[in-house]
């Protein structure tokens, strides 16, 4: 059944109440709210008539009421307000970000805190995806005598290093033929074609180094695995237990299931792209029941890559932290396209 304009205008009133005050509203509220422009009497009936459409709900016999699920699917997807970002607001986003734009992976990291803190929920985001990526620039440095680090800079801008030691020293020569191996058989090959099999073929090709050289060739293929998953950042777990409209039972199951990092990474990355709201049981996960989600994707190279979002309360303030969220996830796209292109540009220097 289609609100009317006046039904519409009371239920978003009570979400915007319930929203600020955490408390269940009455006709009374409403009728000030509204300017007296619509009699106690009336707002009774229209509030009435919700809670039977199933928009309002009655968490005590003398209570107000408080907005259901379908309420908030119903303002977020038609009657809210959004409020947009100051330049103030944009400011500071821009300069806690920046602390971290020399290191994709840092850069998500302060994304993450910089959520949690100005939303009081818990944030997650997942590292820009290396399905779609190539391998960029692998580096072989030593570490001692017998110890070796390796370096991975991948497309998506990803970059991990892993230390592996070897039974004996490691000479020059070993190390200038496994660097110049690696980067001839691997740099700018896709991540998700880089299996075993060819990582293996690697014995044969370094030739008198090939078996000396198996514990750098195992640390490199697990590198790659490693960069082909996103992985998830998450900040904020304990702004949930400090929140009163979580229950402790609810509150443990929920951080229980935030604990999953690998079932967190499948549900924010089969999302489609665009910012999407998932409120309460649409997410078919049944600890997330009275949580609501709030996911977009960051761009790389003009393309959607990794999620970021927040985790909390159904009862939030959707109508400011969406713009906050579209926000944060534009500054990550465009960070990560100036360190990409910086990197690009350094590449083409030292060729």
């Amino acid at each position: 059944m289609e609100l009317g304009v006046r039904k519409q205008k009371i239920l978003t009133a009570v979400i915007d109440a319930y929203i600020r005050t955490g408390e269940p509203v009455g006709s009374k509220a409403i009728v000030e709210l509204m300017d007296n422009s619509v009699s106690s009497a009336t707002i009774r009936n229209e509030m009435a008539e919700l809670a039977a459409m199933g928009y309002l709900e009655q968490p005590h016999t003398s209570a107000g009421r408080i907005p259901t699920a379908m309420a908030f699917r119903l303002y977020i997807d038609r009657l809210m307000d959004r409020r947009d970002l100051t330049e103030e607001d944009c400011r500071n986003i821009d300069v806690q970000l920046k602390r971290a734009a020399g290191d994709p992976e840092s850069l998500i990291e302060e994304a993450s805190q910089a959520l949690a803190e100005t939303t009081g929920c818990a944030a997650v985001t997942t590292t820009p995806s290396g399905h779609a990526a190539d391998l960029r620039r692998i580096e072989v440095l030593r570490v001692s005598s017998r110890s070796v680090a390796l370096l991975l800079m991948t497309g998506s801008g990803l970059l991990r290093t892993r230390i592996c030691r070897f039974d004996r020293d490691v000479s020059s020569d070993a190390l200038e033929t496994l660097a110049r191996a690696l980067n001839e058989y691997f740099c700018g090959s896709p991540l998700v074609d880089i299996g075993l099999p060819q990582v293996q073929s690697m014995i044969t090709a370094l030739g008198e180094h090939g078996l000396f050289c198996v514990p750098a060739l195992t640390a490199f293929y697990q590198l790659v695995q490693e960069s082909v998953e996103a992985e998830v950042s998450l900040k904020g777990q304990l702004n949930l237990l400090r929140h009163p409209d979580y229950d402790p039972n609810r509150a443990r199951d929920l951080l229980s299931f935030l604990a999953r990092r690998e079932m967190l990474a499948g549900l924010l990355t089969s999302m489609p792209t665009g910012l999407r709201v998932v409120i309460g049981s649409e997410s078919r996960r049944p600890e997330l029941d009275g949580s609501s989600m709030i996911v977009t994707r960051y761009k790389l190279g003009g393309r959607p890559d990794g999620s970021i979002g927040i985790i909390g309360p159904l009862r939030m303030d959707y109508a400011a932290t969406i713009p906050r969220i579209e926000y944060i996830a534009s500054s990550i796209g465009r960070i990560l396209d100036e360190i990409m292109g910086e990197d690009q540009g350094h590449t083409t220097d030292n060729e």
